[in-house]
């Protein structure tokens, strides 16, 4: 099973396999076969739950090879990583691999803009609730340095001298961001540069770190100990524990909560803020890169499993438990979901193997009900 420090370091090392080849493609629901402009073709199955089928429906996935999508910036742009091929290459173990750089993919047009540009590697770009900021790390192997872009001027300040892991951390606010660093502190930094330990808590582990309102949800230790930071009072509270990852809901009423049940276990639950269970959506080898839609009304995620009907990418209905299969290939993602502002696109990231090698590849899923 791999654990999520393998998972970080599984995910850095992906970063200098990508190269800048892009298509796109799309199909309905009937399992038909579509093209894009690079000449990629999409196949997706029928699902044949027909409960499911009377709330949602399979509009399209558009696919766009190598490039690794991470958030929307806007309804029609995404935040995204890859390689800057107008750089000097580095060669590493024998092969040339060009630096990894931040961009905006523009949905519509299908071009991207390059937002940051560096000499040495970017990773994990996370933007600020309002779209202004970016944080992101130059990274060695799972750790690195972190710094906030600011996307109105193009300049990056660092987030103190201390390490952090690559991909943990949340924006606290529009100006704020939250995220662990080396010495087991819980950490927030401004977009000026300015840091301030927030929780000294002692544990190298410290993991799954994300924010509802004032509160800073995090987990910890090997038992997987959920525990929640009252930004706003100091207070810290012991929520659950078994907890492998926890994603609040938008509206700060609900938990989602990926609990580990067995050696090879995992269900997706949902809680309320005690920790108490109301209903379980889903259950899995492994479940990942829950997220909930901007209205609550809908949750994302993805399971591995041995059997293909209960694999892949599911949407649920978070009210009557009702679950959609969307994919049973999507089941190895790179990153947190994410839906679009208006909730009815889901961002998708995996890391695909073809003949040439490893590569990302980043999908749109519409859905419509």
């Amino acid at each position: 099973m791999m654990n999520w420090k393998q998972m970080a370091l599984g995910a850095v090392g992906a970063i200098s396999l990508l190269s800048i080849v892009a298509c796109g493609g799309n199909t309905g629901t009937n399992g038909s076969m579509g093209s894009g402009a690079g000449g990629t073709d999409i196949v997706v199955k029928d699902n044949t739950n027909p409960s499911v089928y009377q709330s949602f429906k399979l509009e399209k996935i558009d696919k766009i090879a190598n490039i690794r999508g991470v958030g929307w910036l806007t309804s029609d742009s995404i935040l995204l990583d890859k390689p800057n091929k107008d750089l000097k290459p580095v060669t590493v173990e024998g092969e040339e691999r060009y630096p990894n750089n931040i961009y905006m993919h523009d949905l519509a047009k299908g071009t991207d803009t390059l937002l940051k540009e560096s000499d040495v590697s970017l990773a994990a770009p996370m933007a600020s609730p309002d779209g202004q900021y970016v944080f992101y790390r130059e990274p060695e192997e799972s750790v690195g340095k972190g710094f906030i872009l600011n996307l109105n001027n193009g300049e990056s300040v660092q987030t103190g001298k201390d390490m952090g892991f690559v991909g943990e951390g949340a924006w606290l606010d529009n100006t704020h961001v939250v995220y662990p660093n080396m010495e087991g502190n819980l950490v927030s930094a401004d977009v000026e540069g300015n840091t301030k330990v927030l929780v000294e808590v002692g544990s190298f582990n410290i993991r799954s770190v994300e924010v509802s309102g004032s509160t800073v949800y995090y987990i910890t230790g090997e038992d997987g100990q959920l525990n929640a930071y009252d930004a706003e009072t100091g207070e810290v509270k012991q929520v659950l524990k078994s907890v492998e990852w926890v994603i609040p809901s938008n509206d700060g009423t609900r938990l989602a909560i990926v609990k580990k049940t067995a050696d090879t276990k995992r269900a997706l639950v949902l809680t309320d803020l005690e920790g108490n269970e109301k209903a379980t959506l889903a259950r899995g080898t492994q479940i990942f890169g829950t997220s909930w839609s901007q209205d609550d009304s809908k949750i994302a995620y993805t399971i591995n499993s041995e059997s293909d009907n209960e694999k892949g990418l599911f949407v649920s209905n978070t009210e009557s438990a009702e679950q959609f299969q969307i994919s049973a290939d999507m089941d190895n993602v790179s990153d947190p979901l994410a839906w679009s502002p208006e909730g009815s696109k889901i961002l998708l990231s995996q890391s695909v193997l073809d003949s040439t090698g490893y590569h990302f590849e980043t999908s749109i899923i519409t859905i419509s009900e």
